[in-house]
């Protein structure tokens, strides 16, 4: 199926005067808050503050199925469910996303004390494994999961921001040998 994405960006190419514009849900929380990052139950219930992942992924179900946003941007785990177990987007215009990297300064643990220092590089993922399902997986057929967002955070030091941009720098090497857009 063709990916409304994919529509849009050629129309925004090939016409620079298009009013065309990419609608993007981040649904990726759950890669910084824990048992929070689902939401809160409107009206609250009774038996737990938060809702569950299980609903979690029931409303980005719904907002898939909508097919109203370009990109549905979610945590490689709830990627890997919807889009290699379930596949969610087979059918679908939405294009899959993942946080393609999930830095210090969103590591939001509790009592944790990250965020007082500066930000430094780090990627749960691999490419491979968002692609086609398996870390192992080479050139497995069309990937599933093809699109990642790259946050990069500087923090005016120059030791941190370089190892910020060297991993970056890493990170588009094997996202071009792999054919992974960004």
């Amino acid at each position: 199926m063709t990916k409304s994405l994919d529509h849009k960006l050629a129309e925004i190419r090939s016409n620079p005067a298009s009013k065309a514009f990419i609608l993007a849900d981040a649904r990726d929380a759950d890669m910084a808050w824990g048992i929070p990052s689902p939401g809160a139950h409107h009206p609250p219930r009774e038996g737990g503050a938060f809702r569950s992942m299980d609903e979690f992924a029931d409303e980005i179900r719904a907002v898939v199925a909508q097919g109203k946003v370009d990109i549905m941007l979610a945590s490689v785990s709830m990627a890997h469910r919807l889009a290699h177990v379930e596949n969610l987007f087979e059918d679908s215009a939405v294009t899959p996303a993942i946080r393609a990297n999930d830095t210090t300064d969103v590591w939001c643990v509790r009592g944790s004390r990250y965020r007082e220092k500066p930000s430094r590089p780090f990627a749960s993922c691999y490419l491979p494994e968002v692609q086609h399902g398996r870390i192992d997986a080479v050139g497995g057929g069309v990937p599933r999961v093809n699109l990642g967002l790259y946050s990069m955070t500087f923090n005016n030091e120059r030791d941190a921001d370089h190892e910020t941009a060297t991993a970056f720098r890493e990170f588009r090497a094997e996202a071009q040998r792999l054919g992974f857009r960004y």
